[in-house]
C-alpha cells in the first residue's frame, strides 16, 4: 500500500489555538500547521479516517453506534476532510 501525501488545512482546533498564541494573523496557519503536527492530530485524523475507508462497513456490521460516533468526532474536527457520511 502505498503512503498518500495530501496536503491538509489545519484543524479547526489548531487555528482556534493559533489565534491565541499568535499576535500577528499572517503567522496563524504556520502555527496551527506546527500545532497538528506536534500534536499528532493530523495523523490520528488520517488514520481514522483510512480504517472507516477501508473498513467501515465490517465496523457498521459489529458496532454502528461506535462507526457513527467516529464519523462524528471527524465532523466535528472543522477540517474540510474529503470523505463525506453515507
Amino acid at each position: 500500500m502505498t503512503p498518500r501525501v495530501t496536503k491538509h488545512k489545519a484543524t479547526a482546533g489548531a487555528w482556534r489555538a493559533a489565534s491565541h498564541i499568535e499576535q500577528d494573523p499572517s503567522r496563524c496557519e504556520s502555527t496551527a500547521d506546527l500545532i497538528d503536527r506536534e500534536t499528532g492530530l493530523r495523523e490520528l485524523v488520517d488514520v481514522v479516517e483510512e480504517v472507516i475507508a477501508e473498513a467501515g462497513d465490517l465496523i457498521e456490521g459489529r458496532s454502528p453506534e461506535l462507526l457513527a460516533r467516529a464519523r462524528d468526532v471527524l465532523r466535528r474536527s472543522g477540517d474540510d476532510a474529503p470523505w463525506q457520511a453515507e
